[in-house]
C-alpha cells in the first residue's frame, strides 16, 4: 500500500488524524516496515508508559484492523488507552477493537494473544505477567478485568510458597457481561456466555454452549497458607 493511500484513508476517517503521529510511531516501533507502512494499528488518546517488548500481527495486515482507545461507550470517560509493555509479547491474530478508558500492562515475561475479531467495548483492565490467551470472536462488555498474577505470593506453613501467577485461557466465542473479573488459572470452554459480575479463578468445568454465573457460596479455598508481608515477592 502506498503512503499516499494510507493518508487518504486516514483523512476519510478524520478522527484517526488526531493521534496519527502516535499511531505512526507505534507501528514503526513494533512492526516490520512492510506492515507498519499500512498503519494496521490505530491509537486514540494513547498514554504510552513503556514501549518495550514485541507486538506481532499474524495473518493478513490491513489499515486500521486494530484500534485501541477509540470512544465506543459514552457513559465512560473518553480517555483513550493506557499502554505499558515492560518486555512481554502481544500477538494479534486479526481484527481487534479495545474501546475507551482502557489500560494494558504487560510484564517483562508476559504474553497476550488476541484471537480474530476480538472486541472489548470499554474500560478493559488487562494485566499479564504470565500468559493470557483469547480464542476467536471474544466479546468483553463494560469494565472487565483480567489479571494473571497476584503480584505477591503466599507463604505455606508446611514450607515453600504459592506460585502467585498462572496462565489464563479464554475459549472461542466467549461473551463476557459487564464487570467480570478473570483471575489467574481461569480456563473457559468455547461458546459460552459469562454473566455480568462473574469472577472466575480456575478451570470452568461446564459443557460448551453454557451460561456461566459467578454466584457461589463462601468457602475456604485453601488451608495452611498466609500472607507474609515481609516475604511476598514472586519470580516469573
Amino acid at each position: 500500500m502506498k503512503i499516499r493511500n494510507v493518508f487518504i484513508k486516514a483523512w476519510a476517517h478524520r478522527r484517526d488524524l488526531r493521534n496519527l503521529i502516535s499511531s505512526i510511531y507505534f507501528n514503526f516501533h513494533y512492526l516490520p516496515f512492510k506492515d507498519a507502512i499500512k498503519l494496521p494499528i490505530l491509537l486514540y488518546k494513547p498514554k504510552l508508559l513503556s514501549m518495550k517488548g514485541k507486538v506481532k500481527i499474524e495473518g493478513s495486515v490491513r489499515y486500521g484492523m486494530i484500534r485501541m482507545g477509540f470512544p465506543t461507550v459514552s457513559l465512560y470517560p473518553n480517555s483513550g488507552i493506557t499502554y505499558e509493555n515492560l518486555g512481554g509479547t502481544i500477538v494479534f491474530k486479526g481484527m481487534c477493537l479495545i474501546g475507551n478508558n482502557s489500560a494494558m500492562s504487560i510484564g517483562p515475561k508476559g504474553n497476550v494473544c488476541f484471537g480474530q475479531d476480538f472486541v472489548s467495548t470499554t474500560t478493559l483492565r488487562l494485566t499479564s505477567y504470565d500468559s493470557i490467551k483469547f480464542g476467536d470472536r471474544c466479546l468483553l462488555g463494560w469494565d472487565c478485568i483480567l489479571l494473571d498474577t497476584d503480584f505477591h505470593k503466599l507463604t505455606k506453613l508446611s514450607g515453600g510458597y504459592s506460585n502467585g501467577h498462572s496462565p489464563i485461557s479464554i475459549g472461542a466465542d466467549n461473551w463476557f457481561g459487564n464487570g467480570c473479573r478473570i483471575m489467574k488459572r481461569t480456563v473457559t470452554p468455547n461458546h459460552c456466555v459469562i454473566s455480568a459480575g462473574t469472577t472466575l479463578a480456575g478451570i470452568v468445568d461446564v459443557p460448551e454452549y453454557s451460561v456461566i454465573s459467578g454466584i457461589q457460596e463462601i468457602r475456604a479455598k485453601a488451608h495452611g497458607v498466609w500472607w507474609n508481608i515481609q516475604d511476598d515477592s514472586i519470580e516469573y
